[in-house]
């Protein structure tokens, strides 16, 4: 199995986990929404779209997979980047179960911390963490795998 998927929306969140990441000698595979956007010249990256049209494609891209982060970004204002959390967020954390995923880690910001961790609480199965966006997340990120 591969050892670590990076899942969320682009931005800077996304951008400092992965950093530590490969900071750290990972090789990691990133699952957004619009792969395009990501430039990377390095091998130790795989970018591909995720694929969020149902529960069971999710679940197909995290088969491989030991560990998942699933990066969101902190501001909740931004009308599209709530919209695609309310609408995948229980539905990929879902797959990742499904998948038998051994590891799930969820960076949010804290006012979302509630709201993330409700969904996680619904699967005692899973191992779990969330950590906040506030200070050094990737370094927090890094710590928890």
């Amino acid at each position: 199995m591969k050892e670590i998927a990076l899942v969320g929306v682009n931005g800077e969140v996304l951008s400092d986990v992965l950093t530590a990441l490969l900071e750290n000698g990972n090789d990691v595979d990133v699952f957004t929404p619009e792969p395009e956007r990501i430039m990377l010249d390095t091998t130790n990256v795989t970018i591909n779209r995720l694929d969020t049209e149902t529960e069971d494609a999710t679940k197909a891209q995290f088969g491989s997979f030991d560990k998942i982060i699933l990066a969101y970004e902190n501001d909740l204002s931004n009308a599209d980047l709530s919209d695609f959390i309310l609408r995948n967020y229980a539905h990929t954390v879902n797959a990742a179960m499904k998948a038998g995923v051994k590891q799930l880690i969820v960076v949010g910001g804290k006012d979302s911390e509630a709201f993330f961790t409700t969904e996680l609480k619904h699967h005692p199965e899973l191992n779990y963490a969330f950590t906040t966006t506030e200070g050094d997340f990737g370094a927090a990120v890094v710590s928890l795998l």
